[in-house]
């Protein structure tokens, strides 16, 4: 498990020095985990030779019994990049805190992107965190 996290953290970090780096803004989320109400802000950023690929890091805090931090760094393989429609698989890292709990997770889901304008574009995501804290997530919000 350890060395899965370390080779996704190397790739979500170490990929967005690439050439075609194309950092895309902030964005804010609502969302549920297991029926949990919460918001979220993250940053992504778009790279590769046709800007198919990107890395997303989100921070979320949620109302589980007790409020919960989530931690997220998601890795997004864009299938239709030159649309203005994405779709994309995602596979991450969710790292959860809630009082003296730390505990650790592996995401995997689907999304998509629909582009407003230059600057703007909404999100659906929707994904399942595997391991201490099993959960599903859904989260709709907009970039800017």
């Amino acid at each position: 498990m350890k060395k899965s996290i370390i080779i996704t953290i190397a790739l979500l970090f170490g990929v967005t020095m690439a050439t075609h780096a194309d950092p895309r803004g902030w964005g804010v989320g609502l969302g549920t985990f297991d029926g949990d109400f919460g918001v979220q802000a993250r940053k992504d950023f778009t790279f590769g030779s046709e800007l198919q690929y990107e890395a997303v890091l989100q921070g979320g805090i949620y109302n589980q019994n007790k409020w919960t931090g989530r931690l997220d760094a998601d890795f997004h393989y864009i299938i239709n990049p030159a649309s203005g429609f994405k779709f994309y698989p995602l596979v991450g890292f969710d790292w959860a805190i809630q009082s003296k709990n730390n505990r650790a997770g592996a995401n995997l889901g689907v999304g998509g992107m629909l582009d407003l304008n230059a600057e703007t574009r909404l999100f659906l995501e929707a994904k399942y965190v595997a391991g201490d804290w099993d959960g599903f997530a859904f989260t709709a919000g907009i970039y800017f």
